[in-house]
């Protein structure tokens, strides 16, 4: 379902015809949906929750940082000659110990290790300008842009032209539709391709907490989560299906 057309079913549901425009652009809906599409990725997986990430990384890199990306489940390196090889995930702690210096002076190789990286400074907006010789494996800098990121270091850090090859869990994409003479240029996600309507649930739900009418949200929420359980029974069905154990 094309996202201006759940913007506007929206305002129709709620009757905040305010919160889009007489051209139904965006005039505070999209806060909502938005809201509500992130709940639903954190309340329920579905097929399209898992995704995979794949980066060209150059001699001596260290570490990869992303925007959406909610947990890390495997990373895995190769080159256009070799096969991939899965590194082992350990604590940042860990590294430390394994290490004792500074990511960066570790001589190069071919990366065997991964950890979950921090990237977060405090104070919050120090800068790494000057100071970088300062911190340990684990620390990340990014300034202020740091709040919407997420990444990983491994190591040793690598002595070859890689690719990098990340699977795991993404939020979905930023929802958004803006009007461009007659033309739309419109953003889509699982949700509003296949199943818009418990993505209005979601939205409705989150209108309803932000005005505090709590009979209004729980109604909401009941019927979100009961459509949200058909999910996740389709995925536990497609898990246990036909699981062998592979011989080599």
């Amino acid at each position: 379902m094309d996202y201006k057309d759940i913007r506007t079913k929206f305002a129709t549901l709620s009757g905040r015809y305010d919160l889009i425009t007489a051209t139904y652009e965006d005039n505070g809906a999209d806060f909502f949906l938005n809201a509500g599409q992130k709940m639903l990725d954190r309340m329920q997986e579905t097929g399209k929750s898992k995704a995979k990430s794949v980066s060209s990384i150059s001699i001596g890199t260290y570490y990869k940082t992303w925007q959406n990306l909610r947990a890390v489940k495997e990373v895995w390196v190769g080159n256009t000659t070799e096969l991939l090889s899965k590194l082992t995930k350990y604590s940042l702690t860990e590294l430390r110990e394994f290490y004792g210096e500074q990511l960066v002076d570790v001589d190069q190789g071919v990366p065997k290790y991964w950890a979950p990286a921090v990237i977060r400074p405090v104070p919050d907006t120090l800068a790494s300008t000057g100071l970088s010789s300062y911190y340990d494996i684990g620390d990340l800098m990014l300034d202020n842009a740091h709040y919407t990121y997420n990444g990983i270091v491994w190591a040793p850090p690598t002595d070859q032209q890689i690719y990098l090859s990340v699977y795991g869990l993404w939020y979905s994409p930023t929802l958004s539709a803006t009007l461009s003479g007659d033309k739309w240029t419109q953003t889509k996600s699982f949700w509003t391709e296949e199943h818009p309507d418990i993505l209005l649930y979601a939205a409705l739900y989150k209108l309803e907490t932000f005005y505090r009418n709590t009979e209004g949200a729980k109604d909401w929420l009941n019927a979100l989560t009961l459509d949200l359980s058909g999910i996740d029974k389709d995925l536990v069905e497609e898990d246990i299906d036909d699981v062998n154990q592979m011989e080599g």
